[in-house]
């Protein structure tokens, strides 16, 4: 029992930092933030920001589903393993890309390496089928 209360602790605690990173590093940023800010970061910014902005608002909206996760996160295991898909796609796109030449800003190199980490925390510390909580 202890080792599953020891998991279950330790995945509350990556949720907690991915909602953190994914609200306030990525999906805000993208969504609010001045354009200016994002190209010092290294970000590519595109004519027409409108997919930039619409990444953030879907990071955003990630980053909730990130906290309801945190908050309970055996009644809403479905939120982690979507979140395993959330992260390797972007690990696999940032690699691929990064494998080709065509990957130059750290932010991005960063922001690849975390979406790596979350993914194997989330398929280390994932709940167990019939994992309940103490009552």
């Amino acid at each position: 029992m202890m080792a599953t209360d020891l998991k279950l602790l330790w995945l509350r605690r990556v949720l907690f930092v991915k909602t953190l990173i994914t609200i306030v590093v990525w999906g805000l940023p993208a969504l609010l933030g001045p354009l200016s800010l994002l190209s010092m970061l290294g970000v590519p910014i595109p004519e027409d920001p409108i997919y930039l902005r619409l990444f953030g608002g879907a990071a955003t909206a990630w980053g909730v589903a990130y906290w309801f996760a945190y908050r309970e996160p055996l009644r809403n295991v479905a939120i982690i393993r979507a979140g395993l898909v959330d992260n390797a796609l972007p690990t696999l796109v940032i690699a691929i890309l990064g494998l080709a030449g065509r990957v130059s800003s750290a932010f991005i190199w960063v922001s690849g390496a975390a979406t790596a980490l979350f993914f194997l925390a989330f398929l280390v510390l994932m709940p167990e089928n019939g994992m309940a909580p103490d009552e």
